[in-house]
Order: structure tokens, then sequence, then C-alpha cells
């Protein structure tokens, strides 16, 4: 009788990040053999559990977040996939999030909206290569639209058994305050958006007329529980866990696996932080609103003119110097956005697809994609669906 693989999930289950990867796992696990699982309750930052240095499994998926827990599962000599890469020293195989395209989600999301002001917020303790990526490659986007980013990171020493309610929220609050508006905030991830949140309420910012708030992760529970509702971007962490448990089974037979396999998000879910047109100009704003109403109809730039009652070029012009693209540039874009949602949420052919976006064929929208997202349509939902 073949034996159950026997893996250890040493992933926290206090934030819906971490359960969309045990899901994720688990799903996996089910499809291939009913593999034995070991999950205990966990936060990020728990120690290893005692248990594993006598434990006699067959192989691991691990948030590794500090040396001592890199340590302590290479201690076992079993095969281990890190779904965190908070050591990359430890040079464990990792299976994680592809934070580039997680940002640029959500930068595409605010340049549709119109907005011309940028900002970032982080509140750690101690540096994260994440959010570095992450930092890093929104300040780098918002300096080629030839924006500035404004940046707030709180690097004052917290004690670990601290919450942010007993600290003074007044450096925050004096940054929001300097801010110009309108003006489109992405937090690190949704922890941190939700406090942000709080801090612009506090300080009487309208939320998203002064400021449009935007997380990571889509955790359903720091998303519905701000005031109001939080926007973020998905980032597709029940792919990332079954990916995970896909490269553990591979290595756990004695195969090779690469070294770091990185998965693309979902996309932004949008919600009442965020759902706003922000330009000052009324006929940009009137524009970008028809688009994104009718872009997946037979519209051209020259209807959305029409709609206006101006010519093409007043209407390129007006648009260019609210969003620093043309009607037909904001057109594609809906359009894009549209075919995403469809690859990662439906079972539509490409055709069907296509048709639903205003594509004339599958051909254009084939070159297009593949052109603008660099993969193809098929490619980019195999990495959604998993």
């Amino acid at each position: 009788m073949k034996k159950r693989p026997h893996v250890a999930l040493l992933i926290e289950a206090s934030r819906g990040h971490g359960r969309q990867i045990i899901e994720g796992a688990a799903r996996y696990a089910a499809e291939h053999g009913s593999w034995s699982l070991r999950l205990e309750p966990r936060n990020i930052d728990d120690r290893p559990p005692r248990w594993l240095a006598t434990w006699q499994g067959d192989g691991i998926i691990v948030r590794c977040d500090t040396p001592e827990m890199a340590r302590a599962v290479l201690k076992t000599g079993i095969p281990i996939i890190d779904v965190r890469g908070g050591v990359p020293e430890a040079g464990l195989p990792l299976v994680g999030v592809d934070n580039a395209p997680v940002v640029e989600a959500a930068f595409e999301h605010f340049r549709q909206r119109g907005f011309r002001h940028f900002a970032w917020c982080e509140f750690f303790r101690k540096p994260r290569v994440w959010i570095d990526q992450r930092r890093q490659r929104f300040q780098q986007l918002v300096a080629e639209v030839g924006s500035t980013c404004s940046l707030f990171r709180d690097k004052r020493t917290i004690p670990r058994d601290a919450t942010w309610s007993q600290h003074d929220m007044q450096e925050l609050i004096d940054w929001l305050n300097q801010l110009p508006r309108p003006v489109a905030i992405l937090a690190c991830d949704d922890e941190q958006a939700h406090l942000v949140l709080d801090a612009a309420l506090t300080l009487g910012l309208r939320v998203p007329e002064d400021a449009a708030v935007m997380g990571i992760d889509n955790d359903e529970v720091f998303c519905r529980v701000s005031s109001p509702p939080l926007s973020s971007v998905d980032v597709n962490a029940l792919a990332v866990g079954y990916k995970a448990a896909e490269v553990l089974d591979r290595r756990m037979k004695g195969r090779r696996v690469p070294t770091r396999t990185m998965m693309p998000p979902r996309g932004v879910v949008t919600r009442q932080s965020t759902d706003i047109v922000a330009v000052d100009d009324p006929e940009a704003a009137s524009a970008l609103r028809f688009i994104r109403e009718h872009a997946c109809q037979p519209v051209t730039a020259e209807d959305v003119a029409a709609h206006l009652a101006v010519s093409r070029s007043t209407l390129d012009r007006c648009l260019h110097a609210a969003v620093g693209h043309s009607a037909t540039a904001a057109i594609l874009q809906a359009r894009l956005a549209s075919v995403k949602s469809d690859l990662a949420e439906t079972d539509l052919s490409l055709q069907a697809i296509a048709s639903r976006a205003g594509f004339a064929s599958v051909q254009h929208l084939a070159n297009l994609f593949r052109e603008r997202v660099g993969m193809t349509p098929g490619r980019y939902r195999r990495d959604m669906r998993h």
C-alpha cells in the first residue's frame, strides 16, 4: 500500500493571506493522494514548534520570516518549500507572490481613475524584502509618469506585544495632512491600509474624494471592517499554496525544482475606498466615467468626444492634461482589464471574451495581450486558475 506523505504546514492561520495559502495546499493534497497535513494555530512571527525537532515527516511548507525558523526547518533534513521569502540567505526554494505586477495592478487602477498624486505607507520595525520590492516598484512607476511619491515609513522601535492603538498616531495624521489632494495612497498590506483609513477619518479627510486608499492581499476581514470598505489587490495566495504543494510533491519524489516560482496577482478588488474618478476637469471626469461604463461596447474615441460634444482633438488634449494619455489608450486599458477578469473568473472561450471586451478578433486580442501583459491569454488563465 502506498504511503501517504506527511506534510507540515507552518503557516499562520491568523490572517487571510495565510489561510488562503493553507487552502491552496490542502486542495492540491486532496487532488493528489490525500496527504496527511499537520496544521496548528500560528501567527507569522511565532517561534518554531517544539515538536518539529523530532517530527518524522516527509515535507514542510513554511512561511519563513526569521533566521530561527530557517534553521529549524533546515535541521529536519527533509524537503522544504518557503512561501514567504523573509530569509533569502537560507536558500530555501521559494514559491511566492510576484510583487511587481501586484503594484502595477494597483498603479493602473489609480491611473485609470485620474490620480496624479501618489503616496506609499508602511509601518514595520525591521526591513522586509517583499515590502522593499513593492515600495521600489511603486516609486518607479510614479516616476515614469512624471509624478512624485510621498513616503510614510515608521522606523520607531515598537514593543513586540504592543498594538497600534497604544501608540501616537500623530505622525501619520500629520503626514496625511500635508499630502496634496486628491491623492492615491497604496499601503504595503491590508492591515496597514486599515490604519491609514482610520487616521484619515480621524483627520476628517473624505475617502475616496480627498484620499483614495488601497491595500494588498484582499484580506476579507480587514477589507470589510474598514470604513469605507477597502479596495485591495488580490495576490492570488490560494494559487501560491497550490503551487507550493505541487513543487513540494516533486521534491519529495526526488526531482529537481526551481529555486524561485513567482505567481502573478488576480487583480484589484474595487471597493468604496478607491471608487472615484479623481480629476478636477469636469470634461475629463465625464469622459473617464463614460469610458469605464462603455469601453466593452463597440465604442471609439470619436464616440466619447460626441458624448461630450467636443472635438476629438479637444478630448485628447483634455485627457492628456488630466491623466497623461488619450481616449483610445483609456478605452484599451479598460478592455484589457475586462479580459483579465474574464480569464481569471470564467470558463468563457477566448472568442467569447474578445467579443465581450469589444475586440474585433481573437487574434487582435491575443497579440495585444501578449504585447501589453507579457504572456499569452492562455498562460495568464492557467496562472490565475491553477
